[in-house]
């Protein structure tokens, strides 16, 4: 449950306040063919790490997010484990680090991390509210606080990557100190950033884009407070509405989707400079999605898969009964429409790798592959999405073996 203290504001308002930005830069438009060029990307297996049984190091517990070094090592974020594994480039296991805890080096909720450019392991705890820092050699260095009122957020494409300058880029999501548009269950924008966090004695955060989201707001009670009226609120996304799905590129700039559209927009220092657009349609929300998406969304409860919960103060974690998995799928609000791009990558050659949605939106669809500079490279079909990728041209995939078992698949890109 969260608290929120606002005051009255009309949503267009909102929306016309986080939208305006000033043309600092000259802008262009690419406009990629409406025809896909089937590409055949092939790749080479070199390895897989994740077992349902074997040694400890080899058995995960929800992997949150993972990550290549310079010198092709594989970082996995081992969530439920609370830990931080390391392979070397030939799948050898080589260290790990963090444990459950509220000390030094320990994990309470982590969910993203990523290297630094100058081996600095980052690891964001979403109980702890703090980014811990590790060195290459997985000895803990210190904590660095979240932004007030902001905690970073794995939804969407990213969770954390590094800018080439030093530090992090996430996504932040902010404290519901937003305005309802009335009524107990109502709909509201806030602005959504991407933010570098460099973690040099005396930086601040930048705001690299604001991208207004919408949400819905649901009123739990309602009481006066200091000058303002003070309301607990209960936050959620519409189903199926528009993710913030983002990317680092080579030389510090961002490319962004955040709208229903093919619509990609390469930021920088926080104006756009150039806008990629494709003739690919969202497509209207059928009854089937709807309920296709109910019954995902009770599984998920039955099983924990894809859900975080945290206790804070302590205490155990009270078990979801299945009046509370029916009351929540009840209360699932759904956008009208399914966005054409469902997830985004940028890999280290600054290739755009664009995820479109297919037609069954709970399976991964087209994969456009764009240019540093725009260029439309071709489609491919069938593969998944990768989670990362390395400097010499590897991409590391999360997957699921035949008893459900979670590993990391690592191949070789090889006409790239």
């Amino acid at each position: 449950m969260l608290t929120a203290r606002f005051r009255p504001l009309h949503l267009a308002a909102v929306a016309a306040t986080l939208l305006a930005a000033p043309a600092a830069h000259a802008q262009q438009t690419t406009r990629l063919p409406e025809q896909d060029r089937p590409l055949a990307l092939r790749t080479t297996p070199v390895y897989a790490v994740g077992t349902a049984e074997g040694r400890e190091y080899e058995m995960f517990s929800r992997i949150e997010q993972v990550a290549f070094d310079r010198a092709d090592n594989l970082y996995v974020l081992d969530g439920g484990g609370n830990r931080v594994v390391v392979f070397d480039r030939t799948g050898k296991y080589v260290r790990q680090f963090g444990k459950e805890g509220g000390g030094p080096g320990e994990f309470q909720a982590p969910f993203g991390m990523t290297v630094l450019t100058d081996g600095t392991v980052a690891v964001a705890d979403l109980a702890a509210r703090t980014y811990s820092l590790f060195g290459a050699n997985g000895r803990y260095q210190r904590s660095v606080p979240f932004l007030d009122d902001y905690m970073p957020m794995a939804l969407g494409s990213g969770g954390l990557a590094p800018h080439p300058r030093g530090g992090v880029v996430t996504v932040l999501r902010q404290a519901p100190s937003i305005t309802m548009t009335g009524g107990p269950r109502s709909q509201a924008l806030q602005s959504t950033p991407i933010v570098w966090q460099n973690f040099a004695a005396g930086s601040r955060p930048v705001r690299l884009f604001d991208a207004p989201t919408q949400i819905n707001t649901q009123t739990q009670g309602s009481g006066p407070g200091r000058g303002q009226q003070q309301t607990s609120v209960r936050m959620s996304t519409l189903m199926f509405a528009p993710r913030v799905n983002w990317g680092m590129l080579p030389g510090g700039d961002v490319v962004v989707s955040h709208t229903d559209g093919y619509t990609l927009k390469v930021m920088r220092n926080g104006q756009p400079v150039r806008y990629i657009q494709r003739p690919v349609r969202e497509r209207r929300v059928t009854e089937a999605d709807r309920e296709r998406a109910r019954e995902r969304r009770r599984e998920q409860m039955r099983t924990g898969e894809g859900m975080r919960r945290v206790v804070t103060g302590g205490g155990a974690m009270p078990p979801i009964s299945p009046q509370m998995v029916e009351d929540r799928v009840r209360n699932m609000q759904f956008a009208e429409t399914i966005p054409a791009i469902q997830d985004l990558r940028v890999d280290a050659a600054g290739r755009m790798w664009v995820e479109r949605t297919g037609r069954d939106w709970s399976q991964p669809g087209p994969i456009d592959l764009i240019g540093s500079n725009g260029a439309y490279l071709g489609t491919v079909t069938g593969q998944k999405l990768p989670a990362a990728f390395s400097a010499s041209g590897r991409a590391a995939y999360i997957e699921k073996d035949d008893m459900g078992v979670e590993r990391v698949v690592v191949r070789q890109l090889a006409n790239l």
